[in-house]
């Protein structure tokens, strides 16, 4: 599943080539994504793409009065398109989506769930197993912004909202009520470098420990954007290229080899029905 670092690498990818290109067509080749969804995207200008937790957020402008989403009433009239607050495309992956950018006129790749065509070039999104979601929502009913671990992780807020609670750290920070964006493969990274280990109930932990969860994911959740995020199976970012965060991978996919901290042995276990990796030796 990609995780923020994925996600925020294809939003500044996007970000690169799409403000102030219009949407052309919407073609949603899935009906699990909806039939209609992108009708009120055609003709709107791209104007930033954000992320929000783990999803993508294409942020569009408003539809003038008269515009070429007009159309012919009963009588044969041209009937008005009224004013708007603008709209917003969000995209997210879930399990095995990715999205690919397609600048030539090459067939589609197989498992294509949606086609969104710009002046430049097509915006595919591909899913295999067919989880991801779309949808437009208009700047009217637009979702409040959540803490973003990117801008940094607050160690008082973290200890805050994990007293008294018994959730697994790990899972505490997976868990998108309380932190948005962190996935397996980071948590696991973050958990190492503070030491910490990824069984322990989350209010247990001192404000001493999660002042170093904070500085690991400071250091860690950055470098894996920079690496353009990790490819450990089959993530690719927006141009088909693997990420290079792997070779930085601590623990994460390393069972039974040596911690390069300590000298231990690589550990792993199912906790709360995910894969875990830790070091025994070194993660108190």
């Amino acid at each position: 599943m990609p995780e923020l670092p994925e996600v925020e690498t294809l939003c500044r990818q996007l970000n690169a080539i799409l403000p102030g290109k219009k949407v052309l067509a919407v073609e949603i080749l899935d009906p699990l994504l909806g039939e209609r969804k992108g009708d009120e995207l055609i003709g709107r200008k791209i104007e930033a793409v954000c992320r929000r937790g783990k999803c993508i957020r294409m942020e569009m402008g408003k539809m003038g009065r008269f515009s070429d989403r007009s159309a012919e009433g009963r009588q044969g009239k041209i009937e008005k398109i009224p004013k708007d607050k603008g709209f917003t495309a969000e995209l997210h992956l879930r399990m095995t989506g990715r999205l690919l950018w397609q600048a030539g006129g090459t067939s589609l790749p197989r498992y294509t769930r949606l086609v969104i065509t710009f002046s430049n070039g097509k915006l595919l999104l591909i899913d295999p197993r067919r989880f991801a979601t779309f949808r437009a929502r208009s700047h009217a009913n637009a979702l409040p912004p959540l803490a973003d671990p990117l801008e940094g992780l607050s160690a008082r807020r973290l200890a805050k909202i994990a007293a008294m609670r018994r959730l697994p750290v790990k899972s505490f920070l997976m868990d998108q009520r309380f932190i948005a964006g962190i996935g397996n493969i980071y948590a696991c990274e973050i958990l190492h470098h503070a030491c910490i280990d990824p069984r322990r109930p989350s209010g247990d932990l001192s404000a001493d420990e999660w002042r170093k969860v904070e500085e690991a994911a400071a250091l860690i959740l950055p470098r894996a954007v920079a690496c353009r995020g990790t490819t450990v199976s089959d993530w690719c970012d927006l141009f088909g290229m693997n990420g290079e965060n792997q070779e930085h991978l601590e623990v994460y996919s390393r069972n039974d080899e040596t911690c390069r901290r300590c000298g231990g042995k690589i550990g792993y276990m199912k906790l709360s029905g995910r894969g875990t990796w830790f070091c025994p030796a070194c993660q108190k």
